[in-house]
Formats: C-alpha cells, sequence, structure tokens
C-alpha cells in the first residue's frame, strides 16, 4: 500500500485554499511558519503577493489567464475588507477573453462617496453608473454585462468585441455569462455627460456583437474584417452531406460561397476541443471535416493568430480569396 510522504511541501499543500492559494497565516496557525519560508527560498514556492504563495509545480502549468485568476484569488484572501473585482480582474473572474498580456495589479470598484487612490499593485475604479455586483466563485464582481461593457470602454475595437462576444455568447451546451437584454442595460447605465471616457466605444463595440461567436480569435477576426471594409460573413452556418451533419463552419460568405475557418492553437491542443484525442487525430479529423465541406460545393480558406494581427496582410488575404469589399 502506498503512502504520502509528509514532506514540508506536500503539508503546505495540505493547507491550500480551495483556489490553491497557500496563506501565510494559515501556515502560522498549523506551525509551518518556518516550513513556508525555508520552501519559498528554495524556489518550491511562487508569492503572488505579501501572505500568498502558490506551488511552483503548480504555477508552471498554469495558462496566462490561470495566473492572472489565481493572482485575483490571492489577493481577495489577503484582503482585510470586502472587494468588488472589476475590469480586468472582473474579466478574469468571468472566463472573458484579453487580446494581449494580463496587467501585473488588481482593478477593485470603489464607491465615490468615501474615495480612495490606486496603489502600485491596485487600481481603484470609482463606479459611474448603476452597476450589477454579484458573486462568482466566492467573489464579488461586477456583472459579466457590466464588465464586458466596462473593458468595451478601454480596450482597442478587436478586443472589445471579443469581450462582449465571450459575454453573450450562446453556447450548445450551459447557458450563456448574459443576453443581449443585459448589455443594453449595461450600456445605457454609462453616464451621457460629454467627456465620458469610452462611451462610443462600448457603444460601436456592442454593435457588432454576436451571440453566434466561438471564439476571441473569430470575434477578433471579424472585427478587423469589418474595419477593414470587407462583407461580414455569417457564422456558425450547419453543414451537412448525405452521410449527414458535418459541421458549424466559423464564417460562411453566401455570396461568394466561401467557408473561412480560424486555426487557434486550441483546437488542437486544448481538452474542450479534443475531447481526449491526440492533436495528430484532431489534424486528420479536420481534413475529412475540411473535404466534406467542399464537396458539398464552397471553397474554404484557413488563418491563424500571426496574420488576423497583421491587418495589411489580412486585407490581402480576404481580398485574395475573393471576400468584396463594402465599404
Amino acid at each position: 500500500m502506498s503512502t504520502i510522504s509528509l514532506t514540508p511541501l506536500n503539508l503546505l499543500a495540505a493547507i491550500a485554499r480551495r483556489n490553491g492559494v497557500i496563506l501565510s497565516r494559515d501556515a502560522t496557525t498549523v506551525g509551518l511558519e518556518r516550513e513556508l519560508r525555508t520552501e519559498f527560498e528554495r524556489g518550491r514556492l511562487v508569492r503572488l503577493r505579501a501572505g500568498a504563495y502558490v506551488l511552483a509545480t503548480e504555477w508552471s502549468l498554469l495558462t496566462p489567464d490561470a495566473r492572472y485568476l489565481r493572482r485575483v484569488h490571492a489577493f481577495a484572501a489577503v484582503s482585510e475588507e470586502p472587494l468588488v473585482f472589476s475590469h480586468h480582474s472582473a474579466a478574469a473572474i468571468w472566463g472573458l477573453p484579453l487580446i494581449g498580456p494580463w496587467p501585473s495589479g488588481i482593478d477593485v470598484l470603489i464607491d465615490p462617496a468615501p474615495g480612495g487612490r490606486s496603489r502600485h499593485s491596485v487600481t481603484r475604479h470609482f463606479q459611474d453608473g448603476s452597476l450589477s455586483i454579484v458573486e462568482r466563485d466566492g467573489l464579488l464582481v461586477t456583472s459579466a454585462a457590466d464588465t464586458a461593457v466596462a473593458m468595451a470602454r478601454i480596450l482597442p475595437f478587436p478586443g472589445a468585441v471579443a469581450m462582449m462576444d465571450k459575454a453573450i455568447h450562446c453556447p450548445r451546451v450551459g447557458a450563456a455569462l448574459a443576453d443581449r437584454d443585459d448589455l443594453e442595460i449595461a450600456l445605457a447605465a454609462i453616464p451621457a455627460r460629454k467627456r465620458v471616457n469610452g462611451r462610443n466605444a462600448a457603444f460601436r463595440a456592442a454593435d457588432l456583437a454576436t451571440t453566434e461567436s466561438g471564439s476571441p480569435g473569430e470575434s477578433v477576426s471579424r472585427a478587423f474584417i469589418y474595419l477593414l471594409g470587407f462583407l461580414l460573413p455569417e457564422q456558425q452556418v450547419r453543414f451537412d452531406d448525405a452521410e449527414g451533419f458535418i459541421a458549424f463552419v466559423d464564417f460562411f460568405w453566401r455570396r461568394i460561397n466561401r467557408v473561412g475557418e480560424f486555426d487557434g492553437l486550441g483546437k488542437y491542443l486544448k481538452e474542450e476541443y479534443t475531447h481526449g484525442r491526440t492533436t495528430a487525430q484532431v489534424v486528420m479529423d479536420e481534413k475529412r471535416r475540411e473535404d466534406r465541406v467542399r464537396a458539398c460545393g464552397p471553397l474554404v480558406s484557413r488563418w491563424d493568430w500571426p496574420l488576423v494581427m497583421d491587418p495589411t496582410a489580412f486585407g490581402r488575404f480576404l481580398a485574395r480569396i475573393g471576400v468584396p469589399r463594402v465599404r
């Protein structure tokens, strides 16, 4: 019968919170303060902020999204006052996609009356409109719709569209984080006075937002298609043949009978897409799927992140595959 070695690191792992954060005050309570300090000095723990740590082995496996979210949880765990997370921190809690790196600091919401100021690692945002505050994963946070709208006011247009798309996306399994009505209420709550930062930007992103976008790559692609003046495609169009269902394609330009597919690495690596298949199996399945779609008549074109993030090259690509300009 195997036994678990009671090493200092294992003992510290045993007192980790549900979110993986190890607090120095918990270590002190159970008499592991010296072990915590020693394991940190040996590089076996990563300090997220004063008084909060995570196992270095676990940290090395986390994605950038998960690392930032872990920092948010660490900040909440050591805070002496209840917090309402907003902006980037709220986006991470809701799983809204950020195009680019996460910030080093944490975003929290404060009431204008008592005031307060930002510090090196914390940005305090004044509430400038009516916001919905909800609880998610044990944290108080602005609602998904309010978060998406707040981020749309400060992000470049493609990133803003990706945030809003994710907030109102209707998955085939499960429920959306928000709906179009929630988004409209959040937009209406932005003060209408002059010089309100990002108000027009948020409304512009909302005009393009859709429930049909299946990934950040699709959202950013559609945003650039729009910005470059090309005809917007239909999304998630179903294709069938004599054998039955083939797929819902990312984009379909019916006028030119052209299918467009965004190829992000997640399609080949993330479990939510691979469902236990190897990368080679995913590639072969994608090829068979594409062959069946082509047999239905349309041509199929694919692109990836490097291409879509170069607007000039992406515009040339769209023109080359025959997508018409509409303005």
